[in-house]
């Protein structure tokens, strides 16, 4: 992977983060407050399941979709906004970014790789080796998320987690 290549990925990651920012504090000045169903009486390995469907799916989708480095920028952007925001209604704080270190940093990356995968393979270029990593990481990254990120969720912000924490 090229200089270049390394400037696409962090950029991509920057520009996750900072929707997942953005999201969240968007989030925090919306009226309304709603739990996502996703966490609601379902064992690590549903979860796991779900996670998986949902992360593959997107994966493959920024892949089809990353025709320029501008579009895989703006397709993380959004999503990030999507997760800050959905997250948001968890718990009313910025608090609610520790839970997603864990795996994000992993699921970021993954989905930033897969991003530039696409932009290879529309451009033509070497994109296999990226493509295979940035899915171990997607991968990886919902074992975390559904194993350790719930659990240190409801540690760390306890009755504010939409009721879930005795699930």
């Amino acid at each position: 992977m090229g200089i270049r290549d390394t400037y696409i990925v962090l950029g991509n990651m920057a520009s996750m983060w900072v929707g997942i920012v953005g999201g969240i504090l968007l989030g925090d000045v919306w009226p309304y407050r709603l739990c996502p169903f996703v966490m609601n009486n379902l064992t690590p390995l549903q979860m796991l399941f779900m996670i998986l469907l949902r992360n593959i799916a997107f994966s493959l989708m920024v892949f089809l979709i990353s025709y320029s480095v501008l579009l895989a920028g703006l397709i993380l952007f959004v999503e990030g906004l999507y997760v800050g925001f959905m997250t948001s209604f968890v718990a009313r704080s910025l608090m609610v970014i520790v839970p997603l270190l864990p795996h994000g940093v992993f699921e970021v990356l993954g989905y930033s790789l897969i991003a530039l995968a696409g932009v290879r393979y529309h451009g033509n270029g070497d994109y296999v080796r990226v493509l295979v990593i940035g899915f171990v990481l997607i991968i990886a990254a919902a074992l975390i998320e559904s194993f350790v990120s719930v659990q240190i969720a409801r540690h760390l912000l306890g009755k504010e987690l939409c009721d879930i924490v005795n699930t």
